[in-house]
Order: C-alpha cells, then structure tokens, then sequence
C-alpha cells in the first residue's frame, strides 16, 4: 500500500522570517508527532525565565530545581514537559519527551551526559493545518538535531536554522532602525 501523508514528526519546523505573531514568531518548534489525525510539538527557543524550582516547590530539593523552563507552546501552559537527551557533543544519542521527574533525576546521577529540557505547554495544529502552513510559507522544515536544544543559546537558535536552511537570507540588509522605530 502506497503512503498518503508525508510525516514530518521529528522535524524542525522554523518560523519563516515573514511570519510575525506573538507566539510563533522566530520560533524553532521540535514536531514530536505528524500524523493525518493533527500534529503537536515544542518551541525549544523562548526561555520564560523561570526554573522548575520557581515554578514548583517540589523541586527545590531535587537536582531539577535550575532547570530553565521554555514556552512550549500556547495550548497547556500550565502543564510542564520534561525531555531527557543522552549524548556527547555532535554523537548520536537518545532523546525523550514527557520523561517523568524521577526517571530526569535518575538519568542525571547515572550519566554525565544527560541533559533536561522542560517546557510549559505545546503547540498543536488540527489535521491539514500545519501542511496548509507549510505550503503558504510559514514553516521551514528540516531534520531535527535535538542537541542543538542545548548546544546553542535558545536566543541563536532561530537564527543559526533559518542561515543553515536558506542561506540567501543571510544577504538581506539589516532593517532600517529608523523605519522600525516608527512603525
């Protein structure tokens, strides 16, 4: 049997540099999941300045509690995702989403490599949505390399993906200073 839908699950999805919006906007979304039925995932660049320890008590006393916490997304802000990644600098490693705290704390005292990410909420598209998106030029997509999560600063990210996967962009003037200044 032929295949219909092209799964995009794994992917980066990067905010065209002409989209703007409040929450999209210079986004880098980690697509955990494309399916026929709807898609979701994180943005893994908008830092909300808050760590685990801040935002729960619970994990004051944990090795959590300075894991910075990331906007994941608009729908679900008050739920907070853990992601758990194991791999040297550049090396194919493991990568999971949804881990719970004990499983983060275990793997952070048995391996030194392992790193936590935690996001607040997610992004989530109805079927169809996110390839209309697409095919209007409000995504880049391209394969996903989670250690960039946590090698570049979440404020390059955008950025770094967007000059890698069109690199035309990086001929473009900066914007007047002035002309945004008034707008």
């Amino acid at each position: 049997m032929r295949k219909t839908y092209d799964d995009k699950s794994w992917s980066f999805l990067i905010a065209s540099p002409a989209f703007s919006g409040p929450v999209f906007e210079e986004s880098v979304v980690l697509l955990l999941e494309d399916s026929e039925d709807g898609s979701f995932g994180i943005i893994i660049n908008k830092n909300s300045g808050k760590t685990l320890g801040e935002l729960n008590a619970d994990f004051l006393s944990t090795e959590l509690a300075d894991v910075e916490v990331f906007e994941g997304g608009p729908i679900a802000k008050d739920r907070i995702s853990l992601a758990l990644c194991i791999g040297d600098d550049g090396t194919e490693g493991s990568f999971s989403f949804g881990v719970s705290p004990d499983k983060a704390r275990e793997a952070l005292n048995k391996n030194n490599t392992a790193r936590i990410g935690a996001f607040a909420g997610y992004a989530g598209w109805e079927p169809g949505q996110l390839q209309m998106e697409i095919n209007e030029g409000t995504w880049i997509v391209c394969n996903a390399d989670v250690n960039l999560m946590f090698d570049i600063p979440q404020d390059e990210i955008w950025e770094e993906l967007v000059l890698r996967e069109c690199p035309q962009y990086e001929k473009l003037p900066p914007p007047d200073e002035d002309q945004v200044d008034s707008n």
